[in-house]
C-alpha cells in the first residue's frame, strides 16, 4: 500500500515537472511581429533639385542724355543777356541770335545783337507780347529789310522763288534747353497792322481770325505750302520785315512748330 502511494506521488511530480518546463519554454520564445503588407509600404520620393534663381532685372529706366544745344549760349549771354535764342533756316544765310529787351521793345530797331548802336538792328521779339520760351500761340520775330541783304534783307527774295517753301521749308529755333523745328506754310505780302495787338491769339477765335487773314491774301507773291495743316492748337512763328519797295507794308513768312527736341 505504501509502495502504491509512492508511485502515485512520483508520477504527480513528473507531470508537474513537464508542465513547468512547458511554461518555461513558452516564456522564453521570441514574440511574433506582423509582416508589413505591400499596400502599407511607402517608397521615398526623391526631392527635386532647387531651381536656379534668375538674376534680378533692374526696373530702373535708362537715363536719357540731357539736351545739349549746338549754340554756345553761355558765351553769347556773357556778351549780352538779352540773347535768348538762335534762329536758323537751313540752306540760307539766315542764322541769327534772337534778342528781347525787357521794357523797351524798340531798342533792337537801332541796336545789334551785342547791344551796340546799329542801323541794321537785330532779329528781335517784343516783351510786351511774347515770352522768351517760344510757348506762345504766335511769336513774331522782327528784322529790318536791309538793302545790303543783312538781317531780313533777303527774306522776300528767298521766299518768292519757285519751290522756296519746299527748299527752305524748315526753320529752327534753338534755346538753351531745347530746339524747335518749324515748317513754313505761308509767305505773303501783308498790311502793316500790328499782328499781336490786333489779334489776341491766346483766344482761339482771334487766332483763327488771324490765320484766315493770311489765307485770304491773293496778291502776287503770296505762296502757300500744300499738305501743311495749321490749327489753333499749334504754335506759329512769324518772321516779319518791310515789303520790298513799300516800307508801309510787311512781308511775312509763317511757320508751324512740328517738333521739339529737349
Amino acid at each position: 500500500m505504501k509502495k502504491r502511494g509512492l508511485t502515485i506521488l512520483i508520477a504527480a511530480l513528473g507531470v508537474l515537472c513537464v508542465v513547468c518546463g512547458a511554461l518555461l519554454l513558452q516564456g522564453n520564445s521570441a514574440p511574433v511581429t506582423a509582416e508589413p503588407s505591400p499596400s502599407s509600404t511607402v517608397e521615398a520620393t526623391p526631392s527635386p533639385a532647387p531651381a536656379e534663381t534668375p538674376e534680378p532685372v533692374s526696373s530702373q529706366p535708362e537715363t536719357e542724355e540731357p539736351y545739349v544745344s549746338p549754340i554756345d549760349f553761355a558765351s553769347l549771354q556773357a556778351q549780352n543777356q538779352d540773347i535768348y535764342g538762335w534762329l536758323r533756316i537751313p540752306g540760307t544765310e539766315f542764322d541769327f541770335p534772337l534778342v528781347q529787351r525787357q521794357g523797351d521793345d524798340s531798342f533792337y530797331l537801332t541796336h545789334d545783337s551785342d547791344g551796340n548802336e546799329s542801323s541794321a538792328g537785330a532779329i528781335f521779339t517784343e516783351s510786351a507780347y511774347n515770352s522768351t520760351t517760344m510757348e506762345d500761340p504766335v511769336t513774331v520775330a522782327y528784322g529790318h529789310q536791309m538793302h545790303a541783304g543783312t538781317m531780313f534783307g533777303k527774306l522776300q527774295e528767298t521766299y518768292s522763288q519757285e519751290d522756296a517753301l519746299e527748299d527752305y521749308g524748315e526753320v529752327i529755333v534753338y534755346l538753351p534747353e531745347k530746339e524747335l523745328h518749324y515748317q513754313v506754310f505761308a509767305a505773303v505780302p501783308y498790311d502793316n497792322r500790328h499782328i499781336l495787338y490786333n489779334y489776341d491769339c491766346t483766344d482761339s477765335r482771334r487766332f483763327n481770325a488771324f490765320l484766315n487773314s493770311i489765307y485770304e491774301v491773293r496778291e502776287i507773291g503770296a505762296q502757300f505750302a500744300s499738305g501743311v495743316t495749321v490749327s489753333t492748337d499749334d504754335k506759329v512763328l512769324v518772321l516779319s520785315t518791310c515789303l520790298a519797295g513799300n516800307s508801309q507794308r510787311r512781308y511775312l513768312v509763317l511757320a508751324v512748330c512740328q517738333a521739339e527736341i529737349e
